[in-house]
């Protein structure tokens, strides 16, 4: 009876000895983390660990094995659907079998798969480790293949659809071809757009769109490889428009004046990675820009309420300079923006100037340096609360002065010390001196004004406000929608074109509801509010019915 007894033993033991081998390390405490499995993945890479496998998991739409989720049209929509092809993950992810493990590529690769519309979310964790070797989990959440994707807004009394049928995942391979019906206050479109986020399985990337218009067409063409993580040395990027519409001139939410436009545009960029070290690096590179306006003559739709806009076509052809100092600093949240949905921000500096010169020795007909800087921020102001905060100014100097003049100052903060809630301020400054036709600002509300017609009032400098209650409830309907509701308050003032003084600040209030679409892999939030303008105007009705997936912050 000893040798069997010796035998259960040594099994026992070899048992213990795998389960312990599998067990990866856990860090005392990840009381800190930014993202889920920081702790862990850091952990483990100081240690010297090496990636051994990598599995990926495709969870289907719906979940089976929760039998909340077993009904009719669940066990459809799992039999319809093609699940992403384990190759198309593959060509997101940052990392291969055999390198030592960095935790920042891991994370990298997981906000990759996140901003992809196909899947609904990605999470890579340790499965197991053993001899210094950690093996990978890659889950995503599936979307629907065959997406009918349709939006709608109505803001300001006009309506705003778009009708998408869109296979997203065409065969489970990650590429996107949509054909689809646009509809909006200045115009409506038949369009079809192609997204290859993976070239030929590379790290390249190709968007394409052709667009027609009721008045004129749009066709779009970009290629390039991105800096597609913070280490990779550099980055090109070619891009093509051609382009031809009404642009239509506005005030007291009425038409004015229209006038075709043409648009023809050409750029190549090229950026070369200068420094990277711990958390932050530097870039610079060339840029060629090509930019040929073009207009047709103003025609008059309403009198009385605007003078009649300049048009001087320009072609603006040139090259310069970009640099760039930016910082890796993500975190990841829920429920800020949209309704149960990861949201990466970056609580670090990115910082971005360029400088150039249009000449007529490029062929074009307008001499002038041009300039820009842009900055972004994110930082965390307590334990619950986020701050955002970028700005931007762009200016060219033609004949001796400032032209075209673009600035900007936009301030976000989030918080969710409340359970279920999240407050919102929200606070944005605009301006624009010597503006190109294209550049005048206006408030209304499809610009943030929810109360007050779209295009409200037009002008040439701006501040808007916001403050808001988002609460996300625990209901859901058919394991397909998730209830919330929101409360809100615009303000809004605008340095009007025909008086060239500050017209009077506008404010609404409104109320309503929220729907997170959860199964959807596209902006998953749909709100339906009544808002009531607190200041009366000509054309200003009584409130505004608010519907519409246009989430802006």
């Amino acid at each position: 009876m000893r040798l069997p007894a010796l035998l259960a033993l040594a099994v026992l033991l070899s048992i213990g000895r795998a389960a312990a081998a599998d067990t990866c390390p856990v860090p005392a405490s990840a009381a800190s983390e930014r993202w889920q499995g920081e702790a862990q993945l850091q952990a483990l890479a100081a240690q010297g660990y090496r990636i051994g496998t990598v599995d990926i998991v495709v969870d289907d739409v719906f979940d089976l094995n929760d039998p909340a989720q077993q009904t009719w049209y669940a066990r459809l929509a799992d039999k319809l659907h093609i699940k992403t092809r384990p190759h198309a993950i593959h060509e997101q992810l940052l990392f291969k079998s055999g390198e030592p493990l960095d935790a920042r590529s891991v994370y990298e690769s997981e906000r990759r798969l996140r901003g992809l519309k196909f899947l609904r979310a990605a999470l890579i964790l340790p499965e197991s480790c053993t001899a210094h070797t950690v093996n990978l989990r890659v889950a995503v959440k599936d979307a629907w293949t065959l997406k009918l994707d349709f939006r709608f807004a109505h803001v300001g009394g006009q309506n705003t659809t778009q009708f998408l049928v869109t296979d997203a995942n065409f065969l489970g391979s990650g590429k996107q071809l949509s054909l689809g019906h646009r509809e909006d206050p200045q115009r409506s479109a038949n369009q079809i757009i192609y997204q290859d986020p993976s070239l030929f399985g590379s790290y390249w990337q190709m968007n394409a769109a052709y667009e027609d218009l009721s008045d004129g067409h749009l066709r779009y063409f970009n290629v390039g490889q991105p800096f597609y993580e913070d280490r990779t040395p550099w980055s090109l990027e070619f891009g093509f428009l051609d382009q031809k519409q009404n642009l239509d001139f506005y005030n007291q939410g009425t038409l004015a004046w229209s006038a075709v436009s043409t648009l023809q545009q050409h750029t190549i960029t090229w950026t070369h990675l200068l420094d990277w070290s711990g958390d932050s690096g530097m870039r610079a590179g060339l840029l060629y820009s090509y930019n040929d306006y073009g207009y047709g003559p103003a025609q008059l739709q309403n009198p009385n309420l605007l003078p009649q806009p300049v048009l001087t076509p320009r072609r603006l052809i040139g090259a310069g300079g970009t640099w760039e100092f930016f910082q890796d600093d993500y975190a990841t949240y829920t429920n800020l923006q949209y309704i149960d949905r990861d949201e990466d921000y970056d609580l670090g500096w990115l910082v971005d100037a360029q400088a150039g010169y249009f000449g007529d020795g490029f062929g074009g007909d307008v001499s002038a340096p041009f300039y820009g800087v842009s900055a972004s921020w994110g930082g965390v102001l307590s334990a619950n609360t986020l701050l955002l905060a970028s700005g931007y100014a762009y200016d060219r100097q033609q004949d001796g002065q400032s032209r075209n003049l673009l600035t900007n100052l936009t301030l976000t903060a989030y918080n969710q010390d409340l359970p279920w809630q999240t407050l919102v301020a929200h606070v944005q400054w605009d301006s624009v001196l010597r503006p190109d036709p294209e550049s005048y600002l206006y408030i209304g509300g499809i610009q943030g004004l929810r109360g007050y017609p779209n295009y409200f009032a037009i002008g040439d400098r701006r501040w808007q406000a916001t403050v808001a209650d988002r609460i996300v409830t625990p209901w859901q309907l058919w394991n397909l929608v998730q209830l919330g509701f929101v409360g809100y308050v615009d303000v809004a003032q605008i340095h009007q074109l025909p008086s060239s003084a500050w017209g009077p600040a506008y404010s609404d209030v409104g109320l309503g509801l929220r729907f997170g679409i959860i199964r959807s892999a596209f902006d998953n939030t749909v709100f339906v509010t009544v808002a009531w303008p607190l200041r009366g105007a000509p054309g200003v009705h009584g409130h505004e019915i608010v519907v519409g997936n246009i989430v802006n912050f």
